[in-house]
């Protein structure tokens, strides 16, 4: 097998022992009602919002997928639930962006602490050299994570540089 071939299943392996960690987080936010008020397609905009920041109604509907109407109307009503709100911006009236409000983001809070007590209640659970070389692992995949960020950025920021794109000659 090739070190690619070996890396892969390994992988796969740590990702197999993981699901059970991942769906006992899934069956808490279920059990605690964090789903109750909001759907998935909700969540998912406040995901977006939360990471990338506000942004035009135009640009929702195209990364969710979906025509302006059917996200204005999900919008709509998420603004009646007061997660999000719209603003136009100073520099151009006519756009009208989508913001997470206060309330939003402490939807989001309340799903990350539900996750954070999960596994603070498994870690609780291991030995304390367990947890020794479980904080050792998280620790390196952290690094591992931001490596990836920086990576994604510079990448991004080339793309977006006109000097670095290919012309286009036709």
């Amino acid at each position: 097998m090739t070190a690619v071939g070996i890396r892969r299943e390994i992988v796969d392996q740590i990702l197999e022992q993981l699901e059970p960690v991942v769906a006992r987080q899934r069956k808490a936010l279920v059990d605690q009602g964090c789903f109750r008020h909001i759907s998935s397609t909700q969540l998912h905009v406040l995901y977006m919002l939360g990471s990338l920041g506000s942004m035009p109604m135009s640009r929702l509907a195209e990364q969710l997928g979906v025509s302006l109407p059917n996200a204005t109307g999900l919008v709509e009503r998420m603004v009646e639930r007061g997660v999000v709100e719209r603003v136009r911006p100073e520099d151009d009236r006519r756009v009208v962006e989508v913001r997470i409000t206060t309330a939003g983001r402490e939807v989001l809070d309340e799903i990350d602490m539900v996750k954070r007590q999960q596994m603070a209640t498994i870690i609780a659970r291991l030995t304390p050299e367990q947890q020794e070389r479980a904080l050792r692992t998280f620790t390196e995949m952290r690094v591992a994570s931001e490596q990836l960020v920086a990576e994604e950025s510079d990448t991004q920021e080339r793309a977006d540089d006109p000097a670095t794109r290919p012309s286009r000659r036709h």
